[in-house]
């Protein structure tokens, strides 16, 4: 078992309770380099514990045991376990924001088929190099933070994803953004789906929800 990491000196806390949950208390921002070190190693350790037990499998015990701190030094930063899960969805949000903008770089889709093929083909390559990102992807809402997350996130994809399409010149600038406001969430069962038994895929349903989506796409543009 790791050395346990005393408490680092104490630093200014954000006042006030969480906007998105009322009553609860707001996430305490590192600002000394060893804070945030403190914070990494305690979402490091919640992400491996996702990938071994699933979300069951972290608690705030299990976090402060697996990061070799104290329950002190984890709580001066995370309230509880669900704050935890809240900023390790935001860092992963962040991070597959970043990964589908290198993906998408220069990419032109010609039509529906490869536009809905490669969205979703990159989303799944994220969740397979990144295993404790589909796990709390699809079994981590449990705060109203994650799911207000999740959704903002899903609206942001679909403007996005409208703005892809309209620059491949598939469909006119004023097609409703409620379209793929759709897709994203027709895209978000189906990944759930897929992941639900395991690390990978299953390959079926990647292929199933890729002719699904496209025939959603292909029947809700405009003629």
């Amino acid at each position: 078992m790791a050395a346990v990491v005393k408490s680092p000196e104490p630093e200014p806390s954000s006042s006030g309770p969480d906007p998105a949950e009322p009553g609860r208390p707001r996430r305490r921002q590192p600002v000394q380099a060893r804070s945030r070190e403190t914070v990494e190693r305690i979402l490091d350790a919640a992400a491996a514990l996702l990938e071994e037990g699933g979300v069951d499998a972290v608690t705030t015990r299990a976090i402060a045991e697996r990061a070799g701190i104290t329950a002190p030094s984890l709580y001066r930063f995370f309230a509880d376990r669900d704050q935890v899960l809240d900023a390790l969805m935001e860092q992963h949000l962040e991070r597959l924001g970043a990964f589908l903008a290198e993906t998408e770089a220069g990419w032109s889709p010609s039509s529906p088929t490869e536009f809905v093929g490669r969205e979703l083909d990159s989303v799944v390559a994220y969740f397979q190099a990144n295993p404790n990102a589909a796990r709390l992807w699809l079994d981590g809402r449990v705060s109203p933070t994650v799911r207000a997350e999740v959704r903002r996130y899903h609206r942001r994809t679909a403007q996005r994803l409208h703005d892809v399409a309209v620059a491949a010149g598939l469909l006119a600038p004023q097609t409703d953004l409620l379209v793929f406001v759709m897709l994203v969430e027709l895209g978000d069962r189906i990944l759930d789906l897929a992941f639900r038994e395991g690390r990978e895929p299953d390959t079926d349903v990647i292929r199933h929800g890729r002719i699904a989506l496209t025939a959603y796409l292909e029947a809700a543009l405009p003629q």
